[in-house]
């Protein structure tokens, strides 16, 4: 009895030395960098490799709609308006690091300044959704049943692409 609990002792450490190293020891756990190959699917659909091109992926449906002019327009507006803030903020910090001591005060107002602007832009424009969201919310109510049905048909519009139409 004796002999097996001294050669359990003598076997444990010897067990857990490449346990440990495995774990300790530096390097990638990817089998591709092991192997030193690319490991590619064994099946690849007809529909989705292309000529030349192998693509793994199922092609993706883009079922967003349009987005309507009005906001194209906000987003227009807002791109335009963050590069001219983004213009106006860099040539301020080119002049402050050129600038002396009196100037240096008088661009970090001037930078504040634009950062109030645009902060008190952002202000409004929470608030404005903000507002809008409420009036949505008044009005969503009335639309219920339509809503319903339209989520119902996009979730049957699902289930028949996948092909669990039987849900």
């Amino acid at each position: 009895m004796k002999k097996l609990i001294l050669l359990a002792l003598g076997l444990g450490p010897v067990l857990l030395v490449p346990a440990a190293s495995a774990q300790i020891l530096p390097g990638s756990t990817n089998i591709a960098d092991r192997v030193g190959q690319v490991i590619l699917p064994e099946r690849v659909l007809p529909e989705t490799a292309s000529a030349g091109t192998m693509s793994h992926r199922p092609p993706r449906l883009d079922i967003r709609p349009e987005l309507p002019q009005e906001i194209k327009s906000r987003i227009a507006r807002f791109e335009e308006s963050r590069e001219k803030y983004l213009a106006r903020q860099q040539e301020l910090m080119r002049k402050l690091n050129r600038a002396t001591g009196t100037e240096r005060e008088l661009i970090r107002k001037q930078l504040q300044q634009l950062r109030d602007e645009w902060l008190e832009r952002a202000r409004s424009f929470r608030e404005e959704a903000k507002t809008r969201l409420r009036e949505l919310q008044d009005v969503l109510p009335r639309y219920r049943d339509a809503l319903i049905d339209a989520k119902e048909g996009a979730l049957d519009q699902i289930h028949k692409r996948r092909g669990d139409g039987d849900r």
